[in-house]
C-alpha cells in the first residue's frame, strides 16, 4: 500500500500537477495554470499576441513557490493577492507605441469562422455581428499579476468555460472598465472568475504563489484613459481605451478615473471572488442602439444584447453567459462593482 502512494506522489510530480489553494477537496473545482505563450485547452484561435510586447516568462516545473511580484514593479501594484480595483493606475503593463495584441488578426479570424465566431460572441453577450467593433473597443494590455479568470475554449460548436489562473506577462485584452475580455494567446474570450475555491492544476511558473493570484474588480466607472507601466522602463503613460499604441501619452493624475490605488482586499488561495455584473443598462453591459466604441465604428455600432452575468459561468460545459464591457458605454450609467492561450 504504501508502495502504490509513492508511485502516485511520484507520478504527480512528473507530471508538474500542483493542486494548492482554496478549499481543496474532491469537489473543488479544477483551475488551469496558464504560463503567458501556452494556448491551453482547445483555443479558439491562434494567438493574435504580439510577442515584442508581452514580458518575457517561462514555466517552471517547480512547486508553487518565490515571489509573485508584478513585471516592471516601479509604480505599478503590490505584490499581495486578493481583490484588485482595475481603476488604479499601474495595475496593467505595456509597451508605448506597441499593441500587444493583433486586434484587426483577430477579428478577422472571427469573421472567416462563423461557428466561432457565434460561439465567442455569446460569452461576451452580443451578436456575432457586433464583434468587429467590440474587439476595437478593448485596450490591449500585459498582465503585471498572475490573475484569476473564466477562460473560455472551444469544442464542438461550443464554448467551453473553465477556471485558469493567467501568468503576469500574459497579454490581454481589458473593456473600458478594466476587466480582462480575452486572452490574446488563443483568442479565447474571458469573463470573471467563478467561485473562491479551487485546486491548481498544470505546471507552476517560478513565480508562482497562490497567495499572490488576483482577481480584477471592474472600475467603478468606466474610462476613457488606462494607465499602464512601461515594461522598458518602468515609467506609467497613458493609453486611451480602444487604443493600439500609436496614441499613447504621458501619464496625467487623472487618467485612470475612479479605482483607489493599490487597493486590495482578501487573499488569493486561489483569489476567485466573484464579479457582480454591472446592472442591466448599466455602462458595462452592452446596449442594443449604442454609439459605436471609441474611435472605431463596427459594423453594428457598439455591442448589443443585454446586460449578462458578472458571474463566469464557470460550471456550464455549453457555452457561457458572460457580459460584455462596451468601451463606448455611459460612463454615469449605473453598475454593481465586483470581482482568459487559456
Amino acid at each position: 500500500m504504501l508502495a502504490g502512494a509513492v508511485l502516485v506522489v511520484g507520478l504527480g510530480v512528473a507530471l508538474g500537477v500542483v493542486a494548492t489553494g482554496g478549499s481543496g477537496g474532491s469537489s473543488a473545482q479544477a483551475v488551469e495554470m496558464q504560463p503567458v505563450a501556452a494556448t491551453g485547452q482547445k483555443p479558439f484561435t491562434d494567438s493574435v499576441a504580439n510577442g515584442t510586447a508581452t514580458a518575457s516568462a517561462s514555466p517552471s516545473g517547480s512547486a508553487p513557490g518565490g515571489s509573485a511580484s508584478a513585471p516592471g514593479a516601479s509604480g505599478g501594484s503590490g505584490a499581495s493577492g486578493g481583490t484588485v480595483d482595475a481603476g488604479q493606475p499601474g495595475l496593467y503593463g505595456g509597451t508605448r507605441e506597441v499593441a500587444s495584441c493583433d486586434v484587426p488578426k483577430l477579428s478577422g479570424y472571427l469573421a472567416a469562422n462563423t461557428d466561432k465566431a457565434k460561439a465567442w460572441a455569446g460569452v461576451e453577450g452580443i451578436d456575432s455581428s457586433q464583434i468587429d467593433g467590440y474587439l476595437h473597443g478593448l485596450t490591449p494590455v500585459v498582465l503585471r499579476q498572475d490573475t484569476r479568470v473564466t477562460n473560455h475554449g472551444y469544442q464542438n460548436g461550443q464554448a467551453t468555460p473553465y477556471q485558469a489562473v493567467l501568468q503576469s506577462g500574459t497579454a490581454v485584452l481589458v473593456d473600458s472598465q478594466g476587466v480582462p475580455r480575452v486572452r490574446c494567446a488563443c483568442g479565447n474570450p474571458l469573463t470573471p472568475p467563478s467561485g473562491t475555491d479551487g485546486a491548481y492544476t498544470g505546471t507552476a511558473w517560478s513565480s508562482f504563489h497562490p497567495d499572490g493570484v488576483v482577481t480584477v474588480q471592474p472600475a467603478a466607472a468606466p474610462v476613457n484613459q488606462i494607465v499602464l507601466v512601461d515594461q522598458a522602463t518602468g515609467r506609467q503613460f497613458d493609453r486611451p481605451v480602444g487604443g493600439a499604441g500609436g496614441n499613447d501619452g504621458s501619464a496625467s493624475p487623472s487618467a485612470s478615473g475612479s479605482g483607489s490605488s493599490g487597493s486590495h482586499s482578501g487573499t488569493g488561495s486561489p483569489s476567485g471572488a466573484s464579479s457582480s455584473a454591472p446592472s442591466s443598462g448599466g455602462s458595462s453591459a452592452p446596449s442594443s442602439g449604442g454609439s459605436g466604441s471609441p474611435g472605431h465604428s463596427g459594423p453594428s455600432g457598439s455591442p448589443g444584447g443585454g446586460a449578462g452575468s458578472g458571474s463566469a459561468p464557470g460550471a456550464s460545459s455549453g457555452g457561457a453567459s458572460g457580459h460584455a464591457s462596451s468601451a463606448g458605454a455611459s460612463a454615469g450609467a449605473s453598475k454593481a462593482a465586483g470581482s482568459g492561450t487559456p
